[in-house]
């Protein structure tokens, strides 16, 4: 009965833990998730974010939507403007935003995921201040991201790393150590990216100091968590380092 139930629904391929999900609560047709928010379908075990994404994407393409919530915003009329304001031509109005977020979400906020799709969005924007502001404010927002998010967006901010304007991609690189600190996974994610941008960078025109800034990133992580195998991965990528004078500059973060 249960293979019956399976080939007869209209869901995309959404992974076994998620399509179980689904059976389990008793849906088995794309239509009758419109009865539900993203929040509700969200909350059943073994939905995740990916599958979240790609049941709203096949919704979508029937003209269907998941049923809008009525709770009403978490963000205030403040945080909205100077989201806002990220985007404005006035380089004062741009700066004032950038500093009110960063102090707003050096804790936990409960509006991320009001503002998670804007700042995705910032950070390809054609202005390089909204790129950099998007990137920072998004790392500063790992911290208040219970659906995993970060996961699937993280390669989007490696990809600012390597920004035309190189002030912008520092200012990235600079804030991603933030994303590490959150979780274990988030750690090992971060790591991962991190020594592959160490490798690939040697040909880029600022490469030395592109290495100098991801092993101060890695110092920042260790300082925070104290696990001794970011240490070990760190001290490679020092040994790996063949100019010499830049060896020993990095050498020297993590003698401090």
């Amino acid at each position: 009965m249960k293979q019956e139930v399976q080939n007869s629904n209209d869901f995309p391929k959404i992974g076994a833990p998620a399509t179980r999900a689904l059976e389990a609560a008793g849906y088995t047709r794309l239509k009758q998730l419109t009865k539900l928010t993203e929040a509700e379908l969200g909350q059943l075990h073994g939905m995740g974010p990916k599958a979240l994404r790609l049941l709203c994407d096949a919704l979508k393409a029937q003209g269907l939507s998941f049923r809008e919530s009525k709770k009403k915003p978490n963000m205030n009329k403040t945080i909205r403007t100077h989201l806002d304001n990220i985007r404005a031509d006035d380089g004062q109005t741009q700066f004032k935003a950038y500093d009110y977020l960063m102090k707003e979400t050096k804790q936990p906020v409960d509006w991320a995921y009001e503002a998670w799709d804007e700042l995705i969005e910032g950070l390809t924007h054609k202005d390089n201040h909204v790129r950099a502001i998007s990137s920072q404010i998004l790392t500063h927002l790992a911290k208040s991201d219970p659906k995993g998010r970060i996961f699937q967006d993280f390669d989007k901010l490696l990809k600012v790393t390597k920004d035309d304007r190189f002030v912008t991609a520092r200012h990235c690189m600079q804030s991603l150590w933030k994303v590490a600190v959150v979780g274990k996974k988030q750690q090992t994610m971060y790591m991962d990216g991190l020594s592959k941008r160490f490798k690939e960078c040697v040909t880029e025109k600022n490469g030395s100091l592109i290495r100098y800034d991801i092993l101060v990133s890695m110092r920042n992580v260790y300082n925070e968590v104290n696990d001794e195998t970011i240490r070990e991965k760190a001290l490679k990528l020092i040994a790996s380092e063949k100019d010499v004078k830049n060896q020993k500059k990095c050498a020297g973060v993590w003698r401090k």
